[in-house]
């Protein structure tokens, strides 16, 4: 009888969905970001092998303005996991992940915009090149503008991962204070981000992510099976503006419930809903690396949509 599971990860959403909020809330763009993440050494679960993890990421987003009320809407993500996946021959594994995003973004009217967006994604250790770890998926979002300062965001997305169909549902707010100083972005569940201005150039906040993705494998002890990777991530960060439109930031925090699990290529579910898995039997086949802190370099360049204070 298959099962209905709870797992011990908060939320498991495609890591992706943090770059699509940026066009619909803020009063800015982040129009392109570099990131590089590293965990410190742990041992992996029942052993004493230590291996860490390491990441790299690149976003850039280039909306096209058709007019006053519609947009086009084109963007790439890439990114590379270093892991390692034991007891596999050679543990050492790269994951690789190349999507794209194409959509629309309408605005009904001054309270509400909508945002429509596919996303065809490949995802695996690259061993068979494009042939495997191809998934699409595909994203609804409405905005309600309350005031110029606040905006709330709903909407749902969806993924054909290796694993089977994910379905995450979306609440959002953008919030920022008359002084201009504070500024709030939660995009639940996936992004919270609380960010204050301790000047013109420096600020400092707290930022939690909850990652969830899923790549093909066909490496040596593993071969046609897939590895799930779940994350939840919470960081203290300072940045700084080296221009108005290039910031810097430097992040310390640490990842917990996390875990790579590789599954037969075969082992399915039948959903997955904001992580709670249904039909739920597999088997995992490796050893999860334990939490622990990690750091993180992000560049950014940023494009401003108001120059001047927006209204109260």
């Amino acid at each position: 009888m298959r099962s209905l599971h709870f797992p011990r990860f908060a939320v498991f959403s495609c890591i992706y969905l943090c770059s699509i909020s940026l066009i619909l809330a803020q009063d800015h763009i982040d129009l392109a970001s570099f990131s590089y993440t590293s965990s410190f050494e742990r041992t992996l679960e029942n052993t004493n092998i230590e291996a860490a993890i390491q990441e790299w990421n690149f976003n850039m987003d280039l909306p096209l303005v058709l007019n006053n009320e519609n947009a086009l809407i084109f963007g790439l993500s890439a990114n590379t996991i270093n892991v390692d996946l034991s007891p596999s021959p050679n543990p050492e594994t790269d994951l690789y992940a190349t999507i794209l995003r194409l959509g629309w973004n309408t605005t009904f009217n001054e309270r509400w915009s909508g945002t429509f967006l596919v996303m065809p994604k490949v995802a695996s250790d690259f061993s068979s090149g494009f042939r495997r770890g191809k998934q699409i998926g595909a994203v609804v979002l409405f905005t309600q503008t309350r005031t110029e300062r606040l905006k709330y965001l709903y909407g749902i997305y969806g993924n054909k991962e290796e694993f089977g169909l994910l379905l995450v549902p979306i609440l959002g707010v953008y919030y920022k204070s008359a002084d201009n100083l504070f500024e709030a972005d939660v995009f639940l569940p996936v992004r919270v981000d609380l960010n204050y201005s301790l000047g013109n150039t420096v600020s400092a906040g707290l930022r939690f992510d909850g990652l969830g993705s899923s790549f093909s494998i066909q490496t040596a002890g593993f071969n046609n099976h897939y590895v799930t990777r779940a994350s939840n991530e919470l960081y203290l960060y300072g940045q700084y503006k080296i221009t108005p439109s290039l910031l810097v930031r430097g992040k310390f925090g640490y990842s917990f419930f996390r875990n790579f699990k590789v599954y037969d290529n075969e082992d399915k579910i039948d959903l997955s809903l904001v992580g709670i898995f249904f039909g739920n039997d597999r088997e995992i086949l490796n050893r999860d690396l334990n939490d622990s802190f990690q750091f993180k370099l992000e560049m950014v360049y940023r494009f401003n949509l108001i120059k001047n204070n927006p209204k109260p």
